[in-house]
């Protein structure tokens, strides 16, 4: 994919997300005008029965629409796009403090059960506001709830003189409380579609991480993970360590492979190899495609005559392969040189001598390993 190609998509996939979310935030503005609107509900039947004035059912509703208009047109117009939080939490949260204050400075007679809202504000509001947001909230709310308490709260009351009326305290608490369970369902989703982003985001830098390191067609080490490898061993040398040993595969004709039995089998032919390499090998060497149909195998504190023994073993099980299973008529061998890294010499020293190993072994008639002293 060309990098242009890849930008685009990228910048399809963001516009796709921000109109996901902006339809998302409509959404909740909906839901919070509802929310208000239930509110106002039970203010004025608590007006229509006496308890308070109309002032506050009015004051309330108004209030209420106005904030939702408000964010409901700065949303539709994109302009919260341009805040550090789109989703205008701390303002929709204090502005809801501010409604639940008015509407108990106006009518401290239900006090008790209009204050438990309070509750479900800041509850909403955990959900989204970062700590210091928060704690701004809180305290501008514990100070003007303060306030409200020094000023009328030798008025707060529940209402509960009559049936109607501890039906509607009972009914407006009950509310409350669905509310309060409703927030905490949608946290527990957001937890749970949190935990599986982490997890997808994991599987992903796998994938990413496996795809720089490995190759993909043999799913064993790339040639830039191979030299890093080489880098580390002779580090390891040279600060006192056991010796290494590099042993350089290369299957046999394998040009005439591709020619004479297609290049899909070629490739079964290079998974095949990297399998019986992988099977051989022990858990502290490693094994990567060098190039093409080469490959590598590095063998940690070992030297080249004991790595010839491993290297042979690698050889005769891949030449005793059932090659009739790919393709009938087909028969393949590799060809392996050694070398055994000298302390104070460069990698490149290293690899040139396993790379004239492997010429002698494919000048004296391949299928055989040879070591380069």
């Amino acid at each position: 994919m060309r990098p242009e190609d890849a930008g685009l998509q990228g910048a399809a996939r963001a516009a796709q997300t921000r109109a996901r979310d902006q339809r998302a935030r409509l959404r909740w503005t909906v839901a919070t005008a509802g929310s208000y609107a239930v509110d106002t509900l039970f203010l004025a039947l608590f007006a229509a029965d006496g308890v308070i004035g109309p002032a506050a059912p009015v004051a309330y509703g108004l209030g209420g629409a106005a904030v939702c208009l408000a964010v409901w047109g700065l949303t539709a117009a994109r302009v919260n796009l341009r805040f550090r939080d789109p989703n205008l939490t701390a303002p929709l949260i204090g502005a809801a403090v501010a409604l639940q204050i008015v509407a108990v400075a106006l009518a401290p007679q239900i006090a008790f059960p209009f204050l438990s809202n309070l509750f479900t504000v800041f509850a909403f509001g955990m959900l989204w506001m970062s700590p210091r947001q928060s704690a701004g909230v809180w305290t501008l709310g514990v100070l003007a709830l303060g306030g409200l308490v020094y000023a009328v709260g030798e008025r707060f009351g529940v209402p509960v003189a009559t049936p109607w009326q501890r039906a509607l305290v009972w009914l407006y608490f009950s509310l409350i409380l669905g509310r309060c369970l409703l927030l905490s369902v949608q946290a527990s989703d957001l937890r749970r579609r949190l935990a599986e982003g982490r997890h997808r985001l994991a599987e992903s830098l796998e994938q990413m991480r496996q795809l720089a390191s490995h190759d993909e067609l043999t799913l064993s080490l790339n040639r830039r993970s191979l030299m890093a490898r080489l880098e580390q061993e002779r580090s390891r040398v040279e600060r006192g360590g056991e010796g290494f040993s590099v042993a350089l595969f290369d299957l046999d004709h394998f040009k005439n492979v591709n020619d004479s039995f297609g290049h899909a089998v070629g490739d079964d032919v290079l998974r095949a190899f990297a399998k019986t390499a992988h099977a051989a090998m022990r858990d502290t060497d490693a094994f990567g495609r060098y190039g093409g149909e080469e490959f590598m195998l590095i063998l940690g504190g070992t030297a080249p005559a004991a790595a010839l023994a491993a290297v042979e073993r690698v050889r005769a099980a891949f030449a005793a392969r059932d090659w009739g299973e790919l393709a009938p008529g087909l028969r393949v061998t590799v060809s392996a040189g050694i070398g055994g890294f000298r302390r104070g010499e460069k990698i490149s020293q290293l690899l040139s001598r396993a790379d004239g190993a492997l010429y002698d072994a494919k000048r004296a008639g391949r299928d055989r390993a040879i070591v380069k002293e």
